[in-house]
């Protein structure tokens, strides 16, 4: 019982963010690309809300397939890409660019605004990863992709 406190403090944190903050909540099953720890389907949704004319061009082209090309290109981006440039310069498919996330816009009239709004930050509490099924307290996604990782401690342990 001696991770009784962090658990508390784990569920008090976790209670906040989805009162106060309206952040989203991710299940495990919900991370899809277990390689990558992207939650396919918060990224898919983000994608169709924001960029629905590069998503159709896509499909003219490849038809169902559009999904699994925005996923292929970017498990292969990442082989050699990091994640925050990806975020930073969006994700080129088949020739077309998809941004990935859209940052707080400078102004109330930028065409960013809806954009960003459209923005789901969750977060998945008591991530398991790897072959041994190692825990992370905490793992935040911005648009399905992990942008970072909190590991609570309880001094007493």
């Amino acid at each position: 019982m001696a991770r009784a406190p962090e658990l508390k403090f784990q569920k008090h944190i976790a209670d906040f963010l989805v009162r106060e903050h309206r952040y989203g909540v991710l299940e495990q099953a919900d991370i899809t690309d277990s390689e990558h720890c992207i939650a396919e389907d918060q990224l898919w949704a983000f994608l169709k809300a924001t960029q629905a004319d590069t998503l159709r061009q896509l499909a003219a082209d490849y038809g169902t397939d559009a999904r699994d090309e925005v996923f292929k290109a970017l498990r292969r981006e990442l082989e050699h890409t990091p994640l925050w440039l990806l975020l930073r310069h969006g994700l080129k498919v088949r020739e077309l660019e998809l941004r990935l996330y859209y940052p707080r816009p400078r102004s109330a009239e930028s065409a960013a605004v809806k954009g960003y709004g459209e923005n789901r930050i969750a977060f998945r509490p008591h991530f398991y990863f790897g072959e041994n099924h190692k825990e992370i307290d905490f793992v935040f996604f911005l648009n399905g992709l992990p942008i970072f990782t909190i590991e609570l401690k309880n001094p007493l342990t």
